[in-house]
């Protein structure tokens, strides 16, 4: 069990590894994810929100932030007031607009903010203002140091939510796995950063055993079909109706031992009733076994793919503005 796990801990490290691929050498901080969002209460006009919220991705991905969010609660998000706004003597009309914009780090989840940073003053001139303010928002420098500051500031408050919380975050999944929410549990833990060594390293070790409590409830209940199915029905066509419930048993449950039992009694039996083989029946158990088997690799991005939540998965507007 530990040498397939042990495998399965390298593929997600693997894929964390390829998903937040940098030109530049990136420090392990950078493996935390934040979600870039525009709260519906700023300031900032719907028209001119995409523009912005491409600035955040810009800001998170320099940083090396921009990986894929498997649980979107840290955000980076932007709040633009409007310092002057004027109309200018010339042909056409133009709108001129000076604007301040702060940018901020946090947690969707509690509301709690991590980091903040208030840039220069941009100005932006257009035929309406909404143009002028698309032109303000393009002059945001997003290698500006005190953004690379706040970012720092924001990794390292991350990271410390991670390493305080772990314990509470292994009970949670303890508790969805204590309900038969397996998937679930095991996703949760995923959503630990391998960065936070300590914190991952926990977190893994806790989804080996709610992994192994998974398959070999599954694998009893597969077992029991089967055994159901061919008490029932003891001919060939009732073999094969087992096996469709053998093939699916996971090779490290509790049950596996039960499940191969099982199909050597109905391979004498199916012989010593009807003069075959059950060969087919035999290689197709067997051949499922060792698909199941490979998929232990791939647990790590089933596991992520389950944990990934929408944006709107929290009420982000609820907290009011930081």
């Amino acid at each position: 069990m530990k040498k397939i796990f042990a495998s399965l801990v390298l593929a997600t490290l693997c894929i964390a590894a390829f998903a937040q691929n940098n030109e530049s050498k990136m420090d392990d901080r950078g493996r935390i994810a934040l979600t870039p969002v525009i709260f519906e209460n700023s300031y900032i006009p719907a028209a001119a929100a995409n523009v912005v919220l491409n600035k955040l991705t810009q800001i998170a991905t320099k940083n090396g932030l921009a990986a894929d969010s498997y649980d979107p609660r840290f955000i980076i998000t932007a709040n633009i007031v409007e310092i002057s706004h004027e109309s200018t003597a010339t042909a056409p009309v133009m709108q001129a607009l000076v604007l301040s914009p702060t940018l901020y780090i946090g947690d969707a989840a509690t509301g709690t903010l991590y980091a903040t940073c208030t840039l220069n003053q941009i100005k932006g001139a257009g035929t309406n203002e909404t143009k002028a303010y698309m032109q303000a928002v393009k002059m945001i420098k997003t290698d500006d140091p005190s953004v690379q500051r706040f970012i720092e500031t924001g990794k390292t408050r991350i990271i410390e939510w991670y390493n305080t919380q772990i314990d509470f975050l292994i009970s949670e999944a303890n508790g969805l796995a204590g309900q038969d929410r397996y998937d679930e549990a095991i996703a949760l833990l995923f959503t630990v950063p391998a960065v936070c060594k300590d914190a991952f390293d926990k977190a893994m070790r806790a989804a080996e055993q709610i992994f192994q409590q998974k398959i070999d409830v599954e694998g009893a209940a597969l077992l029991n079909m089967a055994t159901h199915v061919w008490n029932a029905n003891q001919s060939w066509s009732g073999a094969n109706e087992a096996a469709t419930y053998l093939s699916r048993i996971h090779p490290l449950s509790s049950a596996g031992a039960g499940g191969m039992q099982l199909s050597k009694t109905i391979a004498s039996r199916v012989k010593e009733l009807d003069g075959r083989e059950w060969g087919f029946a035999m290689r197709q158990f067997e051949a499922g076994i060792n698909l199941e088997a490979k998929r232990i690799d791939a647990m790590a991005e089933v596991g992520k793919a389950m944990a990934k939540r929408p944006v709107n998965y929290y009420n982000m507007n609820r907290f009011g503005w930081w």
